[in-house]
């Protein structure tokens, strides 16, 4: 079924729209799951062809219901049409009662379950970002022992902080531990590390963050990728008020000749933003 509508005044009416909306959804719910994964993918379409407020509430709405009712393997495919139209997702009008659909699974017996709802709230974070349901559900996902819902978690943050910095506070504690934590994958520590640049117009948690750059990118047990996300979020935060301090320029100014071409420019990065003693 294509959702392009014909030349004509008719057929560009919002009632062909949603007609065309409504033949998607009992396309959703056809029993073979070829024609279903097919049908979320021409919610995108539809979307873009007929952008107006009522079509795409009613769309997601839809989205968010069968998110709740089906299996993963559709709420993959569902998760993906609200990263592919994000810049429809203002004009909805119920994002409440979208959020409520999706905490339904996030709040479910199955990791899988939940990291895809993980996955969803981080696609549509302009629109879930200030939801203090949101915040707060996404701040229990730290606490899970499955690995890829605490890497689905730390994704989802950095897609939050990025529409509202004032999470860095609610999730502060929990962040600081995991990047600490030596059990936690490198890569995943990183996203961390790098997720706290957002403090850098905070000055109390700038303020703080100094001191876990500065052992993050000096302690001697830290790997080289842990260093270079440390120093590209010590640069982050360097201000009038939270200057590099001269012991630790020097130490940075080691890895300038470092082999590895990555910790190099970092520390070169970092190194710029100092100001030593007496210099303007």
């Amino acid at each position: 079924m294509s959702t392009v509508a014909p030349n004509s005044d008719t057929a560009r009416s919002s009632d062909w729209a949603f007609k065309q909306l409504f033949k998607l959804e009992s396309k959703c719910r056809s029993p073979t799951p070829a024609l279903q994964v097919e049908a979320i993918g021409e919610f995108p379409k539809l979307l873009d062809q007929f952008p107006f407020p009522t079509l795409v509430s009613s769309a997601f709405l839809k989205l968010g219901d069968l998110f709740r009712s089906s299996p993963n393997s559709l709420r993959y495919h569902i998760a993906q049409v609200f990263g592919a139209s994000q810049q429809h997702l203002a004009q909805i009008t119920q994002t409440e009662e979208l959020l409520k659909r999706i905490l339904v699974v996030l709040y479910s017996n199955d990791p899988i379950a939940r990291v895809l709802a993980l996955r969803l709230i981080g696609n549509a974070s302009l629109i879930f970002a200030k939801f203090p349901e949101a915040q707060h559900s996404i701040l229990l996902r730290y606490q899970s022992s499955h690995p890829l819902e605490i890497v689905a978690a730390v994704q989802t943050t950095e897609s939050m902080l990025s529409y509202s910095p004032e999470f860095l506070e609610v999730v502060w504690e929990t962040v600081l531990s995991k990047a600490d934590d030596p059990d936690v994958l490198d890569s995943v520590r990183v996203q961390l590390i790098c997720s706290l640049q957002h403090a850098a117009p905070n000055l109390m948690l700038s303020t703080l963050l100094y001191s876990h750059c500065q052992h993050w990118a000096c302690d001697t047990d830290s790997t080289n990728i842990i260093r270079c996300a440390a120093m590209d979020t010590w640069k982050a935060i360097i201000q009038r008020h939270n200057e590099l301090q001269s012991v630790d320029a020097k130490h940075i100014s080691g890895y300038v000749l470092h082999d590895l071409a990555s910790l190099r420019r970092s520390a070169l990065a970092l190194l710029g933003k100092w100001k030593p003693k007496g210099q303007t």
